[in-house]
């Protein structure tokens, strides 16, 4: 008698083998690498955009302080508001500015700069001193202009002004960097008038230096009206 193979329980019959049927498989992605670095990219160019923007707003900025009511000498009165405006610097400075006896006789030292809201952006500075040299103030004069030529912060130039005083000059002193000066030296009989313009103006991004012409001419404006009424 034939019996079941072995390890075949009886009266079952032999059961094919079973397989398991495969996963479906997913269909492979397509590579994010190119929107990965797209993003990144925007991301990149946004926060530039932003940062350059912040940049221009900081550089073109008011610049300044709110107007103040310090009282200067009288003798700074000479200038006026007008002309002030146009050297954009009409906010009185009253802790640069002072008269200081001599032994010859007085310097009055008169300082202006920059009114928030009103004088733009960039850096302006008005500075006038005038000093009664007495019989001194030829050589005084002269010792002014060697001074200032000297200026070790870049390289002046020199030329002179017509019809200011006894005779005047103008001294321009550009630095390596932004920042320029000019100054406008009168002699008017005893008197000595120095009249010093300097400052920066706002770029796109940066400061840059401002035209010369544009000193020039406040400064002589600011020593026109000095000088004409002393």
């Amino acid at each position: 008698m034939n019996g079941p193979p072995p390890g075949q329980s009886p009266g079952w019959p032999q059961q094919p083998h079973w397989h398991t049927p495969p996963a479906w498989e997913e269909p492979p992605l397509k590579s994010r690498l190119p929107l990965l670095i797209a993003v990144a990219v925007g991301v990149l160019v946004l926060g530039g955009v932003i940062a350059l923007g912040a940049r221009y707003l900081g550089v073109n900025a008011d610049s300044g302080e709110d107007k103040r009511s310090d009282k200067l000498p009288a003798l700074c009165g000479n200038v006026s508001e007008a002309t002030l405006a146009k050297a954009r610097t009409t906010n009185p400075n009253g802790l640069a500015s002072r008269e200081t006896k001599l032994s010859k006789g007085t310097r009055t030292t008169c300082s202006w700069n920059q009114t928030k809201g009103v004088d733009g952006s960039g850096l302006r500075t008005t500075d006038v001193s005038v000093t009664d040299e007495g019989k001194d103030a030829e050589s005084a004069f002269s010792r002014s202009i060697s001074m200032h030529m000297a200026n070790l912060q870049g390289t002046p130039m020199r030329k002179p002004v017509d019809g200011l005083g006894d005779e005047a000059v103008a001294i321009l002193v550009e630095t390596k960097s932004s920042f320029t000066e000019m100054t406008v030296l009168v002699r008017k009989g005893e008197l000595i008038v120095e009249i010093d313009h300097s400052g920066w103006d706002a770029g796109l991004l940066t400061n840059t230096r401002p035209d010369p012409a544009e000193l020039e001419a406040a400064a002589k404006g600011v020593a026109e009206e000095m000088v004409g009424k002393l």
